[in-house]
Parts: C-alpha cells; structure tokens; sequence
C-alpha cells in the first residue's frame, strides 16, 4: 500500500468514524426509551385552549388527555376539541351530559347510541357541538370527546 492510498483511507476512515460516532449516536440517544416510572412522573400537562368556554363542564374526576383549537380573534370561526378520560361508567356520563346541557340551556338536537353514544347540541354562538362518549376499549375507561364550532361573532 502505498503512503498516499494509506493515507486517503485513514481519512476516510476518520471522517467515516465521526460520521457514525455524531450522527447516529445522539439519533439514539433521542431515541432511546426511559423506563416507564420516570416517563409517568414527567407526563406531559394539558391545558383547555384559550378561549374554550368556561362555563363547560366535565364529569368529575375527568383527566384532560388532548386538547386543541381556539383561534386568533382576526379569524371568523373557533373550533375546539378537547378529549378526556374518566372512570365514570358510560351510562353515567351520558346522563351527565344530558342532564347538564338541558338545565345549561343547550338544546340536544339528538342522541345516537351504537359503540359509543353522539350527543349533537346547538345554542346560540354554537356553529355545531356534540360530546362522544364510548369505552372503546373496554377497559372501564369512559372516553370523552368534545367538539365545539362557534358561530362568528357579529361585528
């Protein structure tokens, strides 16, 4: 071998090793899972959206999973999305919403039951709302999800 090849290869090796030693070793390292304890004690908070109305209740003991939307005040229309989880069976969530929305002064356009249960409601300043309750799973896990679209505000 001679001198120049010996050293063109140790260059590409060297550049080769950097390669390797930079870019993947800190892709796994991102990569990488923590064990289970540390993940659940540094769960990732969720908050309503700004703007989502505050008036709107949750079952208690409801745990806020995701929530999204809201807008600029510039924009015309407000959609929000929020899903949550409880341990209160489905059966007393439906009823929940029910009984909340008709005393609130929502008018429930109507409820459909199948492997979950869709209650459609309107009132003014609501474009189109309705609450999805299900088990989905199973699991005794009741999942809640909430869509609001608002009516634009009149100028």
């Amino acid at each position: 071998m001679t001198d120049s090849s010996f050293r063109l290869r140790w260059t590409y090796g060297i550049v080769a090793l950097g390669c390797v030693m930079t870019i993947p070793s800190g892709y796994i390292a991102a990569q990488t899972p923590t064990d289970a304890a540390s993940e659940a004690s540094e769960a990732e908070t969720v908050y309503l959206p700004e703007g989502f109305p505050e008036s709107f209740r949750f079952p208690e003991g409801s745990r806020l999973v995701s929530a999204s939307g809201g807008q600029p005040p510039e924009y015309d229309i407000r959609s929000y999305n929020v899903d949550l989880e409880t341990s209160v069976p489905v059966t007393d969530v439906v009823d929940f919403y029910t009984e909340w929305l008709a005393k609130s002064g929502f008018e429930i356009l109507e409820i459909e039951t199948g492997n979950a249960t869709l209650i459609r409601f309107d009132m003014l300043g609501l474009d189109d709302a309705s609450v999805m309750i299900s088990d989905m799973y199973g699991d005794g896990t009741t999942r809640v999800s909430i869509s609001l679209i608002m009516d634009p505000e009149p100028e």
